[in-house]
């Protein structure tokens, strides 16, 4: 008896052990498709921001609300969380995240680094694959902004401020691409968290299965036709120091697709076909875009809905040429009557979102992060704009909180979320 214990033993260790080794496993592409584990991996993800801010939030009970938070994910058949894993500047300027992991130059908050590390950690426990965005071309973050000033290119034309236009918004950040110390100190950034070793796992974070991907930046545009040369190679250097020194993880741009690269698909095809590039990313935003007139009554008409299928069609058949994965990585729609507040009803979201999901089925896109999980109400702000020590919300500081944000409560359209997630993983939650 003894000894066939000891045969057996081994066969039940090897048992044990694999699933452990399946569901840590690092996502891989090949062609079209994502691959964990040999197997395809088709995500339905959210946009989760704050996530990694949680931590520290002690104020508003963030550790708890995170593990709740996560468990609810979970539950729904989310698989994939794309979070703002960066913040630059102080909180002089109210529409911006804080506190910052980066408040000032080259210094780094420990705290906030402390932060990321324990919502990387919870996350990995739950098998939940991590989108990590390092940089942002947009405020509410710091971004391409704070680093331009901190460069000494004066003052940034900030959103909400008297010194606010487009256009010189635009002519400002496109400086970023050709600031060498700007491009010096963001390189510093990616060097330091992707070497960090985390303080509650223990491990390094390139090799943290948990982390999917890194993306370069939110959403970042040439925003002027003179910086694209200085755009494509700040792309190329910067894929390439990621795979330098995460050489498991997935690297991809965080592009918006059309609207973002110019309005030139040729721009677009020619960034992602970068060999340090794994994948390509589109966002959609039909009101932002101005695809209807803003009246929440026509935000699902057929011309926003072809438009959003025309979008989605047009970026695959893209990515089908060079033969990479697409993801949808933004998307959302306003409550019905453009109100904020969880009594409002969410019809036309639901209607959007159910095109978005069908469409990207026929499309064969690779992976969802709609946005975003959670909005919360708080009812001492009558202007709806998120306050320094309020609870984060899925929409950030510089837009009204229940913008975008899905509720809690909003059931129908986790139901929605939840049943397309089932179908495309084929699996069970």
């Amino acid at each position: 008896m003894k000894r066939i214990i000891t045969l057996i033993s081994p066969l039940v260790f090897v048992i044990l052990f694999l699933p452990s080794c399946k569901e840590n496993s690092f996502v891989t592409t090949r062609g079209n498709q994502f691959y964990q584990h040999e197997e395809p991996y088709i995500f339905m993800g959210t946009n989760y921001w704050y996530g990694g801010y949680l931590w520290q939030d002690t104020l508003n009970n963030g550790k708890e609300r995170l593990h709740k938070e996560l468990d609810f994910l979970v539950s729904k058949g989310i698989t994939n969380l794309r979070v703002m894993i960066a913040g630059e500047g102080d909180g002089s300027y109210p529409y911006r995240i804080h506190p910052a992991v980066q408040e000032n130059p080259g210094i780094f908050d420990e705290n906030i680094l402390k932060s990321f590390d324990y919502f990387v950690a919870e996350a990995g426990k739950r098998n939940l694959k991590l989108i990590m965005v390092l940089n942002n071309n947009w405020e509410w973050s710091g971004g391409f902004g704070k680093y331009l000033e901190w460069a000494g290119k004066g003052k940034a034309p900030w959103a909400k401020t008297d010194s606010w236009d487009w256009d010189a918004y635009r002519a400002y950040i496109s400086q970023f691409y050709s600031c060498k110390p700007c491009l010096e100190a963001n390189e510093k950034w990616i060097k330091t968290i992707i070497s960090r070793k985390n303080t509650f796992n223990h491990k390094y974070y390139f090799d943290d299965p948990a982390i999917m991907t890194w993306e370069l930046a939110n959403e970042p545009r040439p925003m002027m036709p003179e910086a694209v040369e200085a755009y494509i190679e700040w792309v190329k250097k910067s894929a390439i120091l990621i795979k330098s020194l995460a050489k498991n993880q997935l690297v991809t741009i965080g592009v918006e697709g059309y609207y973002g690269t110019e309005q030139d698909m040729g721009l677009f095809e020619n960034i992602h076909k970068i060999d340090e590039i794994d994948y390509a990313t589109i966002h959609i935003w039909p009101k932002t875009w101005q695809w209807y007139d803003g009246k929440s009554e026509n935000s699902v008409t057929q011309e926003t809905l072809k438009k959003t299928i025309d979008y989605m069609d047009a970026h695959s058949k893209v990515m089908k040429k060079i033969n990479k994965p697409l993801v949808l990585e933004e998307f959302g729609l306003h409550r019905d009557g453009n109100i904020f507040t969880p009594d409002a009803t969410v019809d036309n979201r639901d209607a959007y979102y159910a095109t978005v999901f069908e469409t990207g089925m026929v499309n064969g896109i690779a992976g969802y992060n709609f946005w975003g999980a959670f909005t919360l109400e708080n009812k001492t702000t009558p202007d709806f704009f998120w306050k320094h020590g309020m609870p984060y919300s899925a929409d950030p500081p510089q837009e009204e909180q229940g913008l975008y944000g899905v509720y809690m409560e909003d059931s129908t359209t986790w139901k929605i979320i939840s049943d397309f997630a089932k179908k495309i993983q084929g699996t069970k939650f």
